[in-house]
């Protein structure tokens, strides 16, 4: 999880198991803004396999549909999807299984799905190194959806489309980090 890092210098405040494994906390942000409700990430999902799980082990019994629900909402009900940046823990969610497991779709069946088009291709195109990161499972069916969309890597906001009249909210993507800020925009 730290990546080279060494293991004695987070070990101090993020202290492993015996399994040498770690507890971490998988957070989306659920962001309602007139007739638009955006998800930003959404965790690792559940489709993969147990040999998978057994490297990151799930517990407790949240899930994001669970999540949901509790607000109010439904996966359908989602209209945008941004992801920070595609490793597995932050875009696993955004694919399930379909009805009878033979292969993968959308778990929000309405939304548009964002991302930077440079990282798209750096994830598509993994190096060895970075390939147990980006999961295809998890990439390749949104963009077979048509639902794709690409941030401007510069600081720019999402496409004119995405605008009303009425404050909005809108990510930037910060091109140095590949982290997307979110800030409320107030029009004069």
């Amino acid at each position: 999880m730290f990546g080279v890092v060494p293991k004695s210098l987070w070990q101090k405040t993020n202290p492993a198991d015996a399994n040498n494994m770690i507890d971490l906390t998988a957070r989306c942000l659920l962001i309602e803004d007139d007739n638009r409700l955006v998800l930003i990430d959404t965790g690792m999902g559940n489709k993969q396999s147990s040999k998978f799980f057994g490297y990151y082990y799930l517990w407790g019994n949240d899930t994001l549909e669970k999540s949901l629900k509790q607000v109010g909402f439904h996966p359908n009900d989602i209209t945008d999807v941004f992801m920070t940046h595609l490793h597995f823990d932050h875009c696993g969610g955004s694919v399930q299984w379909n009805a009878d497991k033979t292969g993968y779709e959308p778990a929000f069946k309405n939304a548009h799905f964002w991302s930077n088009k440079d990282h798209w291709a750096w994830a598509t195109k993994p190096n060895k190194r970075e390939k147990a990161s980006f999961l295809k499972e998890n990439l390749f069916p949104i963009e077979e959806t048509g639902n794709l969309n690409f941030l401007s890597t510069s600081y720019s906001s999402v496409p004119r489309t995405y605008s009303s009249k009425k404050p909005k909210s809108w990510l930037q993507y910060h091109p140095k980090t590949k982290v997307k800020r979110c800030r409320k925009h107030l029009h004069s």
